[in-house]
């Protein structure tokens, strides 16, 4: 196992040097976009609430659903920051509801996205690195033939390898990430689009009441 971690750190060493300073930033730009799209992934997996299920029968009085929905652990995330805002401002009407539940989804929006720009601009980095080296490597190879002429391979292969290594790493790192960004995209739009469905219902059932 051991050996296996050694060779895979020596290979990557390998890598890195052979694509000069241009590799080394694709493979930070690609850690970086690893980590952020763990940590969205994790955190929209602790807002995740089913709301529909939750408000599948709300019974006939508001006030016992409001009370059971403030006291259910499954109440989280977004929604559960829509319960508590009805709960305080329900008393004083509809408007005051309506205006409440729009700053609470304001700003759960803002946090539901965060990050998810920079995955994007990452996934959009590693290929124009890529291309950076790509002519790198070309330029390289071309002063070789400007020296020594192409009667020597070997010296030109180092230009070209550099030029197709670096470009291939920057369409392996931007491919997963832009497929990621988009899974993640939809996942923050599925929870906010779920949390504005269910406060549309809670405020059509508080307003009945007040009727």
């Amino acid at each position: 196992m051991s050996g296996n971690i050694s060779a895979l750190a020596e290979n990557t060493w390998y890598l890195l040097r052979q694509g000069s300073w241009v590799m080394i930033a694709i493979f930070f730009a690609g850690q970086a976009g690893w980590f952020l799209i763990v940590e969205r992934w994790w955190h929209y997996r602790s807002l995740r609430c089913n709301v529909s299920e939750l408000l599948r029968n709300p019974g006939s009085d508001p006030v016992a659903l409001e009370r059971r929905l403030l006291s259910d652990r499954r109440v989280r995330g977004v929604f559960r920051e829509v319960v508590n805002a009805l709960a305080e401002s329900r008393a004083k009407g509809r408007e005051a509801m309506v205006r409440k539940t729009r700053e609470v989804l304001q700003i759960s929006a803002e946090h539901l996205n965060q990050h998810l720009n920079t995955i994007a601009v990452l996934a959009a980095i590693a290929p124009l690195l890529g291309l950076t080296g790509t002519v790198a490597g070309i330029m390289a190879t071309f002063r070789v033939i400007t020296s020594y002429g192409v009667g020597n391979p070997s010296m030109m292969a180092g230009g070209i390898a550099q030029a197709l290594m670096v470009t291939e790493a920057g369409l392996v790192v931007a491919f997963p990430l832009l497929l990621l960004h988009d899974a993640l995209h939809k996942r923050a739009d599925a929870i906010e689009s779920d949390s504005v469905a269910g406060a549309t219902t809670l405020i059509r059932l508080y307003s009945e009441e007040a009727a």
